[in-house]
């Protein structure tokens, strides 16, 4: 649902709706909708979806804990190049 948030612990699934939250702990999975934002703990994997106006349809972008900048237990966003982002 719309902007509510979901919390889970290691190895869970946390997934929010559109603006919404999502928080995963270690090796967890956070999975935010439009606008949203996602955090996950040491190893974990976060996901954000955004619309794409060409091909009009979502897209997800995938970040995980570790590469490319992204820190454990940091919100991120998207930017509107759809990069992760602190929040």
């Amino acid at each position: 649902k719309a902007g509510q948030s979901a919390v889970v612990g290691a190895l869970g699934t946390a997934t929010a709706g559109d603006s919404g939250t999502a928080t995963a702990g270690h090796r967890g999975t956070a999975t935010a909708g439009h606008c949203g934002t996602a955090t996950a703990g040491h190893r974990g994997t976060i996901c954000i979806k955004w619309w794409d106006d060409k091909a009009a349809r979502y897209r997800m972008t995938v970040g995980y804990v570790g590469e490319d900048g992204i820190k454990p237990n940091t919100a991120y966003r998207l930017d509107d190049n759809h990069k992760f982002v602190e929040a």
